[in-house]
């Protein structure tokens, strides 16, 4: 007995073929073109499945949309990303919709998008940065110490760590301090140099080749490094390390995890790193996967064992 052979996909409407080849025409990634045309597709099978009538745009209200959000939400259990990517798929077709008049208003003009569930920036642990500055101590030179140290021990973005010159370190046997004079805003801030730091930067600066740059931390030609090149070494040291993934923006994040676990306020943190607003600052209260499993092992720690 024969079975008759599935259905043929319905075929999108012919808005969204013109919208999609506009995008084409606009040179518009061809990930995204793909992105767009499957998330497209996605709510027009819901539109006809959930309305009982085929998908065009013209037939498509703000309750609708907000009806496939919550579809989305609490059915398909989407995340945020998803769902607002999905959005942002639709918005794109009927803003095109009404810059060509076939609509008069865009009914995602009513429609909000998801509110994306904090997340902790990723950091290292302690054991992690050990590991990491092992590494360095064992295969790299005074002046990759020095580097490493000075991000891990500072909180600095890649971009100030460049920008230092010889002027903006002082640097004693009992204190010390940089100034980043290239901070967002072009605000000044000084950090002050724990211990570790100024060893690893008295050693590098005794050795430090002779320079006609004042940068402080010299390439292999004699002028600054960039941003990229210690990018590039910090890779090295953590593939060393096998901890993958780690880029000069880890050793910030883990800078401001580590100063908020171990009691500092987020004014003080907010300041070492230059944030002029605390809600930048607060992130780093958000606990990460593993802050929860260590606190629900805690209770198996503190209950001998339940």
């Amino acid at each position: 007995m024969s079975q008759d052979p599935p259905a043929a996909p319905p075929l999108p409407h012919p808005t969204v073929v013109a919208f999609l080849e506009d995008l084409g025409r606009r040179d518009a990634a061809a990930n995204t073109t793909a992105s767009y045309r499957r998330d497209l597709a996605h709510f027009a099978a819901w539109f006809t499945r959930t309305v009982g009538e085929a998908f065009a745009p013209g037939s498509v209200t703000p309750t609708d949309l907000r009806d496939y959000r919550a579809h989305l939400q609490t059915v398909e259990r989407r995340a945020s990303a998803t769902i607002n990517r999905r959005l942002a798929a639709l918005r794109a077709l009927f803003r095109y919709s009404v810059a060509t008049g076939q609509l008069s208003e865009a009914p995602t003009d009513a429609v909000k998008g998801v509110a994306a569930s904090p997340r902790a920036p990723r950091s290292l642990e302690k054991r992690e940065l050990d590991k990491l500055i092992r590494a360095v101590e064992r295969h790299g030179s005074t002046r990759d110490q020095a580097l490493v140290l000075t991000l891990r021990h500072t909180g600095i973005r890649v971009s100030e760590l460049c920008a230092l010159t010889l002027h903006d370190i002082a640097v004693s046997e009992r204190s010390g301090s940089l100034t980043v004079r290239s901070g967002k805003g072009r605000k000044l801030r000084v950090v002050p140099l724990n211990a570790d730091v100024r060893r690893a930067l008295n050693t590098y600066l005794k050795k430090r080749p002779v320079s006609l740059s004042e940068a402080l931390f010299l390439g292999q030609r004699g002028g600054g490094l960039k941003p990229r090149a210690v990018e590039h070494l910090l890779t090295k040291y953590a593939y060393l390390a096998q901890l993958p993934g780690v880029t000069p923006h880890t050793l910030r994040h883990s800078f401001g995890k580590h100063l908020l676990d171990l009691g500092s306020d987020l004014v003080t943190v907010a300041a070492l790193l230059g944030h002029s607003k605390l809600q930048t600052v607060a992130i780093y209260t958000t606990p990460s996967q593993r802050d929860l499993e260590k606190a629900v092992e805690r209770l198996s720690w503190e209950g001998g064992g339940l």
